[in-house]
């Protein structure tokens, strides 16, 4: 149960960063492209951490030289979380934009 509140607050806490850092840069936008914009910032960061993740674990079994380290499942694994990510970043991110960016356009 943690988990989710705490991925959820996640994506809340980052969608509301990205919310101001969208209004205050992009002031004459509309209002439906920094919603999207503020929206897609989870969504993203949780695809540049799959990437990093990745990386990190191709290049770990190609360190070790054993044929039984294989880093297929952790990769299937990742990939698992990241399509939560972007789930989450759609339920929780998408309202939070909409009311953020609604209210730092004040």
């Amino acid at each position: 149960m943690g988990f989710l509140i705490g991925s959820a607050l996640a994506a809340m806490l980052v969608t509301l960063a990205a919310a101001r850092w969208v209004v205050g840069h992009w002031p004459t936008a509309s209002f439906g492209s920094q919603v999207f914009r503020a929206a897609a910032a989870f969504p993203l960061l949780a695809v540049a951490l799959f990437a990093v993740a990745t990386a990190v674990t191709l290049a770990g079994a190609a360190r070790s030289g054993r044929p039984d380290l294989d880093p297929g499942m952790p990769i299937f694994a990742a990939v698992f979380f990241l399509f939560y990510a972007l789930f989450v970043g759609g339920v929780v991110g998408l309202p939070t934009a909409f009311v953020a960016v609604r209210l730092f356009r004040g």
